[in-house]
């Protein structure tokens, strides 16, 4: 994927789960269209799909299934990342039973704890392996990329340790600010300032 904005990001996945579901069917779509559904100025969702490589049609705008399938090119849902997740309580065992992660280029591979009660149990396909595992199934298949869904007074000692086993990359759903190396990347999924978002629109 070239390289563009976290903002224009931001709004083509969501031109492209409009394109999913809103008007799964509908042959054609115009920017003004989109631009209503997410309140946005109707230019800028011109540029954006300009981006992508995709001529509208005259009055008819542009086609759902070329857009949809310029979006995935420009944002390289087919270069697939493979992802542990790190926690298996109620946050982690929803993560994993998302099968749209494999639309997206995330593909789970695995889920770890270190709640005897949960290693070895399956969920959304996967069995729950002992977190102690990490660092020997990192050094075989080489994955970097783990989404931390762990309580929040553990999330800096698990991430300590996952960055220890290797991990480069963490997708964190705790609503801890985690201190990391500089060569670690941690994107963090802060569902508080969604909300607050909303509650103070």
């Amino acid at each position: 994927m070239t390289a563009v904005s976290n903002k224009i990001i931001d709004r083509l996945t969501l031109y492209h789960c409009i394109l999913k579901y809103t008007v799964k069917g509908q042959e054609f779509i115009s920017s003004s269209e989109i631009a209503d559904l997410l309140n946005l100025d109707a230019s800028s969702v011109r540029k954006d799909i300009a981006l992508c490589g995709v001529l509208g049609h005259n009055k008819q705008g542009y086609a759902v299934s070329l857009l949809k399938k310029a979006i995935e090119a420009k944002l390289g849902f087919s270069d697939c990342k493979e992802v542990f997740i790190i926690g298996a309580g109620s946050l982690g065992t929803a993560l994993i039973k998302y099968a749209d992660f494999k639309d997206y280029g995330i593909n789970i591979l695995g889920l770890f704890d270190n709640d005897p009660d949960k290693i070895g149990r399956e969920i959304g396909g996967k069995k729950v392996v002992s977190l102690e595992k990490l660092e020997s199934l990192i050094a075989r298949i080489s994955v970097k990329n783990v989404i931390l869904a762990v309580p929040a007074d553990c999330a800096q000692e698990v991430a300590d340790y996952a960055i220890k086993c290797g991990v480069k990359f963490i997708w964190n759903f705790t609503p801890v600010v985690l201190r990391v190396p500089k060569e670690v990347t941690v994107y963090y999924e802060n569902i508080v300032s969604s909300f607050m978002q909303m509650r103070n629109a």
